[in-house]
């Protein structure tokens, strides 16, 4: 027992290497899933894309229902059809 000395037992150097590569895919891909994210969220505040149509006034005709959050210009408002008339 006298003659044997402990060696600590440190991390291999490339298991560092591959987690430090991790950390950078993660990173990168949650930089590229955030902006697609604001992509998506632009595309859900369209008129269009909710089968409307941005009108005149603050009130919709009577064959069709306002539809709130979009992005029509302040003087209008967006309206679907829900009824055919």
């Amino acid at each position: 027992m006298i003659g044997k000395t402990k060696k600590s037992q440190g991390m291999p150097i490339e298991i560092i290497i591959i987690a430090a590569l991790a950390l950078i895919v993660l990173v990168v891909l949650a930089v590229i899933l955030a902006n697609r994210t604001g992509i998506f969220t632009k595309d859900l505040q369209s008129c269009p894309a909710k089968q409307g149509e941005c009108t005149p006034g603050t009130k919709c005709p009577s064959n069709k229902a306002l539809i709130t959050n979009t992005d029509c210009k302040k003087d209008q408002v967006c309206c679907i059809q829900v009824f055919n008339a």
